[in-house]
């Protein structure tokens, strides 16, 4: 696990947290090689969107979702 190798990762704020989330997905995006296990991925991915397109949720869906978890993390730290 990275947390038992970067220890310090347990100690960023929850803001710090999905900052750094942020960061390293833009810098993987940027490595166009993927390994033929993470094509496979994708592609059983893709079918099951293809097989159930209905089944998604939209961005500002999961935006929603990340602010009131974010929301009920802060409320429960002012405890």
């Amino acid at each position: 696990m990275i947390l038992e190798t970067i220890p310090a990762l347990g100690d960023l704020t929850t803001d710090q947290k999905l900052r750094l989330v942020w960061e390293l997905w833009h810098d993987v995006s940027r490595d166009t090689a993927i390994s033929a296990a993470t094509g496979d991925l994708l592609d059983q991915r893709l079918a099951e969107h293809s097989a159930s397109p209905d089944k998604v949720r939209t961005t500002d869906e999961v935006t929603a979702g990340i602010m009131a978890l974010k929301q009920r993390i802060a409320a429960s730290s002012r405890k």
